[in-house]
């Protein structure tokens, strides 16, 4: 079998498996070897085939890290949420809703001891879900 059969096989491989992941590290993994493979099938040299898939790979690791980076960037603004205190419309048990930023929240009480009769404060935030503590 020719080299480039084996890139294109290792590229499909690990494009199938990235679809289970979803972290997009190796679907730039497999687009390096399916350009490893297409160098391969023009008859380059298997030490340049190598050199072009780490190029890709590296390349394209650095760019993810980078866009990770501006996305946790803007999660950052979730923080400024932390600390600030909210209305108890409804409670239960350890949650009900509360009232902040003109809005109706889910929240969930970030222990059980936590006395909704007394101001509420965010302590975190777990997608749309407040979580509330004394």
């Amino acid at each position: 079998m020719s080299a480039y059969v084996f890139w294109w096989i290792a590229a499909f491989a690990l494009v199938a498996v990235e679809l289970t992941t979803g972290t997009f590290y190796l679907l730039v993994y497999g687009i390096a070897a399916a350009a490893a493979g297409i160098a391969a099938w023009l008859g380059v040299g298997m030490a340049a085939q190598i050199v072009i898939a780490a190029i890709i790979g590296i390349a394209g690791t650095i760019a993810l890290r980078m866009w990770r980076r501006v996305e946790e960037v803007d999660t950052a603004f979730q923080d400024l949420d932390i600390g600030q205190s909210v209305m108890v419309e409804d409670w239960q048990g350890n949650k009900g809703q509360v009232k902040y930023r003109g809005a109706v929240w889910d929240a969930q009480s970030v222990t059980s001891e936590v006395d909704p009769s007394k101001p509420l404060f965010i302590r975190a935030m777990r997608g749309s879900t407040l979580i509330v503590g004394n």
